[in-house]
């Protein structure tokens, strides 16, 4: 079972003594964040964007019929390579050299290439779309369309707003490689999704980054992203036939040099909740590793990580502070693996995972100056899986009631755990409570012939609370 989960301020202050040193998180505003509110319900997936339905609604062919702008030769032959492709990764040096023109021409730039008789009789080569909005401080805002259909390839790139100057627009040029990296990772088996480069953009010139790209047989969506960031916030949404991800985190807190250790520590602590609960769900080792990809690149600062080895984050007990120490981005997200029925004998049992987890902080004022600062992590994971009786037949699911020799497993675990720091009217940390709710139930079902022979469930339930003063009272 998933037990123990902490929080990353818990996690620091989990060695605390009474005279030593305290870990405190990061605070954002005076109420939880709305941007860390549950990420299944704030963000789409690209295939629901209006986006992308706009640019299906292009027509390679009719761009085509009509005088394509500026055509380059450099750029028809990347379309030329990139056509047929089967993922949104054909686009990828395309529009990386798309971004880099940008430098010699600020001009709007439309071009199509429509497929040949001879490639037409092949038949249908399925659809992609890929949308880049690019917005500057100065308000203007780049857009990079491209799209594969029945009909030929189409790429445009119009600037809405002001037009770029030369600092703007080698700010845009250089997302080029991070770009890249990302439209290569969704072709790769399995996929990645390399965002970091995108969350390091120079935020002195560019305001925010949406990307959103779709891959789609006829109607149905195979592979889909919608990614935004900004210096406030961030989220992601990615789905393909086997899983769907989820996730925002609030960026609004600056990151200081200060910060760069606690946040490393908090990472570390938050890959190895994931790895458990992948381990105790019997999920997919790649997908979870996907997700902490995302994870650390959401919760990295723009300038480069250090290495923490060997050291720890610190804030001394009792001393004066006028502002908090900081640990992660407050953050939501959800990790749901496609679920499966492979029993033909048993339409109700699945193969399944789904994993949730978030963080958010609260400060609150009182009127003799004191304070408090709450910090709350929420764990949920829900998981069911097949083990075979004996470990050297392997499961193999049919009608025939020979086969249905296994034990069937559920997990239902969920865990809050929340961690108060309450500070004094002189602003010195006072004390730390700390309260864990576990509410837990895994169930196993034994079935030997097709017949239920045992079913064993094990619950876990606990409401603990533990409280440490630091300072004696005055």
């Amino acid at each position: 079972m998933v037990t123990g989960i902490k929080s990353p301020l818990s996690t620091m202050l989990s060695n605390m003594s009474s005279a030593t040193r305290v870990g405190t998180p990061r605070v954002t505003s005076t109420a939880a964040s709305p941007t860390a509110a549950n990420a299944s319900t704030k963000v789409t997936f690209g295939s629901q964007t209006q986006d992308i339905a706009a640019i299906y609604s292009l027509s390679p062919q009719k761009i085509s019929a009509s005088a394509s702008t500026q055509a380059n030769s450099m750029i028809t032959d990347l379309m030329q390579s990139a056509r047929g492709g089967a993922s949104v990764s054909s686009f990828s040096g395309l529009g990386s050299a798309l971004l880099e023109n940008l430098k010699e021409n600020r001009g709007d730039f439309t071009q199509a290439l429509t497929r040949t008789n001879a490639e037409a009789s092949v038949g249908s080569v399925g659809k992609s779309a890929l949308s880049l909005d690019i917005t500057t401080r100065s308000g203007a805002t780049v857009h990079l369309t491209l799209t594969q259909q029945d009909d030929g390839i189409a790429v445009s790139v119009k600037t809405e707003g002001n037009q770029l100057n030369d600092e703007e627009a080698e700010a845009v040029a250089s997302l080029g490689k991070a770009f890249q990296s990302v439209v290569d990772g969704l072709g790769k088996q399995p996929p990645e999704l390399d965002i970091s480069g995108l969350t390091k953009f120079n935020s002195s010139v560019l305001k925010s980054i949406d990307l959103k790209t779709d891959v789609r047989n006829g109607d149905d969506s195979l592979q889909s992203l919608n990614f935004h960031t900004d210096s406030s916030e961030s989220w992601i949404a990615y789905q393909d036939a086997d899983f769907s991800l989820k996730m925002t985190s609030d960026r609004s807190a600056s990151n200081d040099p200060g910060d760069r250790v606690a946040q490393q520590i908090a990472l570390a602590a938050y890959d190895k909740q994931f790895d458990k609960a992948r381990i105790d769900g019997h999920g997919d080792r790649n997908q979870m590793d996907l997700l902490k990809s995302v994870f650390h690149a959401l919760n990295t600062p723009q300038s480069e990580s250090i290495d923490v080895t060997g050291k720890s984050a610190e804030v001394r007990t009792g001393a004066s502070s006028s502002s908090p120490a900081k640990g992660l981005n407050d953050f939501s997200l959800s990790l749901t693996q496609t679920s499966k029925s492979i029993n033909p004998a048993r339409a109700d049992e699945k193969e399944s995972f789904s994993y949730q987890a978030s963080q958010t902080t609260e400060e609150s004022l009182s009127y003799d100056g004191s304070r408090s600062v709450k910090q709350t992590a929420h764990n949920h994971l829900s998981a069911s899986w097949y083990q075979q009786l004996d470990p050297s037949i392997p499961l193999s699911l049919n009608k025939d009631k020979t086969s249905q020799n296994y034990i069937y497993h559920t997990l239902e675990n969920d865990e809050v755990n929340t961690t108060t720091l309450n500070y004094n009217s002189k602003g010195q940390l006072a004390s730390v409570r700390n309260q864990i709710q576990v509410n837990n139930l895994e169930t196993m079902k034994k079935y030997v012939m097709g017949d239920l022979m045992d079913e064993i469930n094990t619950p876990e339930k606990y409401n603990r609370e533990t409280v440490k003063k630091l300072l004696s009272d005055l």
